[in-house]
């Protein structure tokens, strides 16, 4: 009795699965490429918001009342334990398509001493 073996035909065929697979993957991969990016702007955000709600608070502690900051961001000054204190805010949203309606506040706060003897003309004793 001789046993017929059945041909090698038993393995499936991979033709096209890499296409398949890089078409799933690279949008993917564009996404978090993309948000990546958008995380890293809004760390540079913060950033510019800290230098415009320190500088704004010197002045403010200065005495000066108009305070003008970059196109957008929204400044509000304070007083707060002696301290003059300032925010400075501003609203981001996301890069990509289907977030359009998402925005995000972000905010930096900075404090000054008051340095009243500049805004009240007093000249110092030394």
């Amino acid at each position: 009795m001789h046993l017929e073996t059945p041909p090698l035909l038993s393995v499936r065929d991979d033709r096209g699965m890499v296409v398949v697979e890089a078409a799933l993957v690279i949008p993917v991969l564009l996404a978090v490429t993309v948000l990546l990016v958008w995380v890293t702007s809004v760390g540079a955000t913060y950033v510019r918001l800290l230098d415009v709600a320190q500088t704004a608070a010197r002045q403010a502690a200065r005495g000066v009342t108009a305070l003008d900051g970059p196109p957008g961001v929204e400044l509000l000054v304070g007083e707060s334990d002696g301290l003059v204190r300032v925010e400075a805010r501003d609203r981001i949203s996301p890069p990509m398509l289907g977030f359009t309606g998402w925005e995000f506040t972000v905010s930096a706060q900075a404090h000054a001493v008051p340095e009243w003897s500049i805004v009240d003309g007093v000249e110092p004793a030394w």
